[in-house]
């Protein structure tokens, strides 16, 4: 009995201790965190341990889901979608225009359209359970998207900035997806919709009040203090929630509102860093959560129908993004990796699941399958992601005639077009990958006695770029396309802005093969990374931080030998205003 009253603590001390070491073998294995905790929830889960029948001193050793854990899975995904509220700036999305709004409005429908019709064919669901089957497949999940669009620094590239759109409303088409599926029969009630409709104005306008009369003032007085800033953050998720509740709605709706509400104050970001340890915990019980809902009764579900979903999640929901992305001018590579970016189920759809889970469990085995699709989506998006060039030069290959047309319109690439200025004879030119902090001072600095062509996947900075003279192309350092238009075996040095050793390896072997005798400049932020520009054929690599310090040493050291602090203030004028001028710059973007 005694162990009874400190069953949660022991689920949860399962669950950290689970995460925990299948955190350790995925990092080995250099594979996704998200996968190992997964992989974690169905080892301690009913599929694993559970089954297993094991005891310690009478109390059975697997972690079921009871209301304490599920409540805790919930608060994940509040704090996950609460740290994208943060980060969100919904004025990017006049920069989309209608790409996002309608983009996304036809693609929940469209793909919601097509679970029904697919059911009216097979007829093996009820209307109720057609219609939950719909709004859980059609959302794609925010949460994941952003977590690996910042880890592999992607935020601001085109693809980045596109899915961010699609996303952002999607959330809010799912805010008012969510009061309708609680009542079916309300979807058709312009009375209720009409109440729905200002229950989330009321929302936004208490968010618009505090963002613009009190956040301000209270977050200022709260930064003189980490434990009141951290406390003041927290509790803003917290009432919103409780505003939610009273609202009826989730309290995800709540905590992604309360983030938007902080997103535009100078502290936003300090906010992020605050909060990230509690979000993190808590997401990382959600994921693991995931993991232990696969029970077996999976099993049982009909194969036509589950072949029929993973189709339309991993196959026709990417197509509508291709295609919508594609005829808006962004050209093939951009519209894949959008595509496959957005190839998953949303975090919200497991809150749709579990609100319709009496509807879904009508049929043995739609609940469970749901969670796996949504676990198994989610796991397989970093690859997706990840290997996004690997997929488009694998479609160039097998369908390069039929996807000709596409790479040589004009109208499908304009965006891209757009976004490349140079000459189309160059010859003793300088090529610099990265137009961050490091390439564009570089690029600054030789450009007015030499040929410039920066290369940059921060459509801002290239776009800055041109506007001021410099030629300029969007695109990554791997997309060997780009390589090929800037003729390499003409330029007199290749210069590698970016610190990312892993992808510009490629880069050099592929220059060292056409121009030997090209000098190549690297950059590089560890010795071991380093050392591998160095074996693949960089002339010289340079570490700022490294550089840095012992520049910092030196004048240290010069003062303390000569004790004139004049000396060392030589330049402090003319720095000053070189930082005031980058300063005004770093709030716009993001840097290297």
């Amino acid at each position: 009995m005694a162990f009874e009253g400190i069953a949660l603590l022991l689920d949860l001390g399962l669950i950290l201790l689970a995460a925990t070491a299948f955190n350790y073998i995925a990092r080995l294995l250099k594979q996704p965190a998200l996968l190992a905790y997964i992989a974690a929830g169905l080892v301690i889960g009913p599929l694993g341990l559970g089954a297993l029948g094991f005891e310690f001193a009478g109390v059975p050793i697997g972690v079921t889901t009871s209301e304490e854990i599920l409540i805790l899975s919930e608060l994940g995904v509040a704090f996950l979608l609460f740290s994208i509220g943060v980060e969100s700036n919904f004025s990017k999305l006049a920069e989309l225009g209608k790409i996002a709004i309608i983009g996304s409005v036809a693609q929940v429908a469209l793909t919601a359209l097509l679970v029904f019709v697919f059911n009216s064919f097979l007829g093996l669901l009820s209307f109720e359970q057609s219609l939950y089957l719909g709004m859980i497949v059609a959302f794609s999940s925010t949460a994941i998207v952003i977590k690996l669009l910042s880890d592999s620094r992607e935020i601001n590239t085109l693809h980045g900035r596109l899915m961010i759109g699609f996303l952002l409303i999607q959330d809010v088409l799912v805010i008012l997806a969510l009061p309708l599926l609680e009542n079916i029969s309300n979807v058709a009630n312009i009375e209720f919709i009409g109440f729905l409709l200002l229950k989330v104005l009321v929302l936004l306008a208490i968010a618009y009040i505090l963002n613009k009369y009190f956040y301000p003032k209270l977050f200022a007085f709260a930064s003189q203090s980490e434990e009141l800033f951290f406390l003041a953050a927290m509790s803003s998720v917290f009432l919103f929630i409780f505003i939610s509740y009273l609202l009826n709605f989730s309290m995800a709706v709540g905590a992604f509102v309360a983030g938007v509400a902080l997103s535009t104050l100078p502290y936003n970001l300090e906010v992020f860093h605050r909060i990230r340890g509690v979000r993190d915990f808590l997401a990382t019980i959600f994921f693991v959560t995931l993991g232990i809902q696969i029970t077996p009764s999976f099993v049982s579900f009909p194969l036509e129908l589950g072949i029929v979903l993973a189709g339309i999640v991993f196959f026709f929901k990417p197509l509508i993004y291709y295609i919508i992305t594609l005829f808006n001018g962004y050209g093939g590579r951009v519209s894949l990796m959008v595509a496959l970016g957005l190839a998953q189920v949303s975090e919200f759809s497991f809150i749709i699941a579990n609100q319709g889970k009496g509807v879904l469990e009508q049929t043995p085995g739609l609940y469970s399958f749901v969670i796996v699709l949504i676990a198994f989506s989610m796991a397989i998006t970093p690859y997706f992601m990840g290997y996004a060039n690997f997929f488009y030069n694998l479609t160039q290959r097998i369908f390069g005639k039929l996807l000709d047309p596409v790479k040589q319109s004009k109208r499908l690439n304009k965006k891209i077009n757009e976004l490349e200025s140079i000459p189309e004879e160059i010859e003793n030119h300088i090529i610099i990958f990265g137009g961050g902090l490091v390439g564009s001072g570089i690029a600054s600095s030789l450009k007015d006695e030499n040929q410039i062509i920066v290369i940059d996947n921060d459509s801002e900075v290239v776009w800055e770029n041109i506007q001021n003279g410099i030629n300029s192309i969007y695109g990554s350092i791997d997309n060997d396309e780009i390589w090929k238009k800037l003729r390499l075996d003409k330029a007199k040095v290749l210069i590698i802005a970016i610190p990312r050793s892993n992808i510009a390896v490629s880069l050099v072997k592929y220059a060292r093969k056409v121009a030997p005798k090209l000098a190549i400049f690297g950059r590089a932020r560890y010795f071991g990374d380093a050392l591998t520009l160095y074996n693949a054929g960089v002339d010289f690599v340079i570490m700022p931080h490294v550089i840095g310090s012992n520049v910092f040493v030196e004048k240290v050291a010069l003062y303390l030998k000569n004790e004139n602090i004049n000396e060392i203030r030589n330049y402090n004028t003319e720095f000053i205003e070189y930082l005031k001028e980058k300063a005004k710059k770093e709030k716009t973007r993001f840097v290297d």
